[in-house]
Formats: structure tokens, C-alpha cells, sequence
């Protein structure tokens, strides 16, 4: 049947981390003084979901012909479902530009029915259309290296954003704080999922970052972004940031990222261990992301 393995495409994973960086974003806004709405963050989140969905079968439709090269089985890789059933690609395809436009529509009216600020829909827009031409020629950013930047700006800042606009209505200097640092590990996510597919890609033509540097480089930059996204939490620890988060607390969470792409880089540089040293990075920043959430959870009582 279609259905079971149309539903395939869909990666948990991809769909559980959007999920855990909009509930970030929500629950920052309510730690700063926002009152917590479960309507305005369920309706907030099924247009990102929607978008969120879109991309995983636009990005498969648009791709196989590169997965076609794809020899084995990767951690966090794609099903190859539409490599193996042809006759699904018409369908994914249909099937992204719906939940393309129901995230539109799901957007507009949470700014005409549910008194959203504009941002949610402007910022929702972008996102969804970068998400379009991430892997849709003839832009194909994917391959003209700023995919992985793509990556870091969705996933970074506009989903985390969009909670933080559902439940806030506006953008302030603490989100503003938030957003260069999650940003940077929104780079270190996308770096992480292309690594391990570095031969794939170069032989589909995929001219990404990870293709154009080379693994051991990307693996070098990933331990940047953390140091970089930790130097930033431990500056806006100094300064003594008009928040109610302790950003000590954020600076002892960060070095769990930190650790990771010291770690990676040690194992690639060593050993050559692209999949475990790729899949050590993409668990550190899940298990950031969760315990920033319990931290925001326990400001409330």
C-alpha cells in the first residue's frame, strides 16, 4: 500500500528536534514574563509542523537521483523510499506543496484569528520558502554552499523564533541573545546530518559545504560553532543580561555540545568516525535542548 510507505519519508527524528527548539522557544517567552497560552503554541506549532513535513518530501522528491548513489544505510539518513518506489514521487511531491500551503494558511489565520504579530507569518513564509529552495532547482541552495546555512537560520533561529513570537508577540534583547548561539548549533546540526554522506554527495554533484571542505574540516568548524556559541553564553554571563535566565546555568549546559565536537573531532582525526562522531554531535545537541527545557520548566515554580 501507498500509505505505509509514503509515511516512511517522514524522519522522527528531524520532526522531534523542531518540535523540542519551538517548546524552547515558547517556554523562554514565558520565562520572561509572557503568559503561557496552550492554544496560541498548539496552533503556532501546526504551521511549523506543516512546514517542518513539507521539506522532508520535497527535500526526498528533489534528491533522488543522489540517493540512487547511496550504498549503505546511514544514522539520521533518509529512508530511500522514493528511490525505491518511483511511483511515489508524483505523489511527494503533491503531497509537500499541500502541507506547504496548509502552513501558509495555518500561519495567516493565527495572526487574523488568534492575534499573532505579523513576524509569526513573515518569519513562517521564509522559512518555508527557503525550506522550498533548499533542494528545488534551479536555486537548489543545497549545492551552492550555503544549504548547510539554510539549516542553521531554520532551525537556529525561525523555529525556536516562531515559539518564542506565538507566545511573546514580538522579538526582544533576550531572544536576540538566544538567537546567534542556537544559530551556530543549528550549523553544527546540519553539518553533522551531511558528513557521513560525503561520498553520496560528491558523486550526485551536491555541492555542499561538506563536500566543498572535506569531513575533517567540517568536523574542525562544528568544535567552533560550540566554542563560539559557549564563548557567547559566557559573555552574556559577564555582562549580567537584564533576563531571569541565569546564563551560568546556560554556559554549564553549552559545554555538553562543546565536549561532543571536541570528542567528534578526535574520533574523525583518529579513527576516520564519521557516523559516530556525527551521530555524538546531533545527541548533544538534542540533550541541550531538553535540559534548557527542564531548566525553563523549573523558573516557573
Amino acid at each position: 500500500m501507498k500509505i505505509p510507505k509514503i509515511l516512511k519519508v517522514i524522519r522522527l527524528h528531524i520532526v522531534a528536534g523542531g518540535f523540542l527548539a519551538f517548546l524552547l522557544g515558547a517556554l523562554l517567552a514565558t520565562a520572561e514574563g509572557a503568559s503561557f497560552s496552550l492554544l496560541r503554541f498548539v496552533f503556532g506549532y501546526v504551521a511549523v509542523f506543516m512546514g517542518d513535513l513539507s521539506t522532508h518530501y520535497s527535500n526526498d522528491y528533489f534528491d533522488v537521483a543522489i540517493d540512487k548513489h547511496a550504498v549503505k544505510r546511514r544514522p539520521f539518513a533518509g529512508s530511500k523510499i522514493l528511490v525505491n518506489n518511483p511511483s511515489l514521487l508524483s505523489l511527494s511531491k503533491h503531497i509537500s506543496l499541500g502541507l506547504l500551503a496548509g502552513s501558509t494558511v495555518f500561519a495567516a489565520a493565527f495572526v487574523v484569528f488568534l492575534g499573532a504579530p505579523l513576524e509569526f507569518f513573515i518569519v513562517m513564509v521564509i522559512a518555508s520558502l527557503v525550506g522550498w529552495l533548499y533542494s528545488a532547482p534551479p536555486v537548489r541552495l543545497v549545492s551552492r554552499g550555503i544549504g548547510e546555512l539554510v539549516v542553521a537560520f531554520v532551525t537556529g533561529f525561525a523555529i525556536p523564533g516562531l515559539g518564542y513570537l506565538a507566545i511573546k508577540g514580538q522579538f526582544d534583547p533576550v531572544f536576540v541573545c538566544f538567537a546567534l548561539p542556537f544559530t551556530m548549533y543549528g550549523l553544527i546540526l546540519s553539518l553533522s546530518l551531511h558528513a557521513p554522506d560525503l561520498e553520496t554527495d560528491r558523486k550526485g554533484g551536491k555541492g555542499n559545504l561538506v563536500v566543498r571542505l572535506g569531513q575533517l574540516r567540517v568536523f574542525l568548524l562544528i568544535l567552533v560553532m560550540a566554542s563560539f556559541a559557549t564563548f557567547m553564553f559566557c559573555l552574556y554571563s559577564w555582562q549580567n543580561a537584564d533576563s531571569i535566565v541565569d546564563f551560568k546555568v546556560i554556559v554549564l549546559l553549552s559545554i555538553i555540545p562543546l565536549i561532543a565536537g571536541l570528542l567528534g573531532l578526535a574520533g574523525f582525526y583518529k579513527r576516520k568516525e564519521v557516523n559516530r562522531s556525527s551521530a555524538l554531535n546531533i545527541a548533544a545537541l538534542f540533550v541541550f535542548n531538553i535540559l534548557m527545557i527542564f531548566y525553563l520548566i523549573l523558573l516557573f515554580e
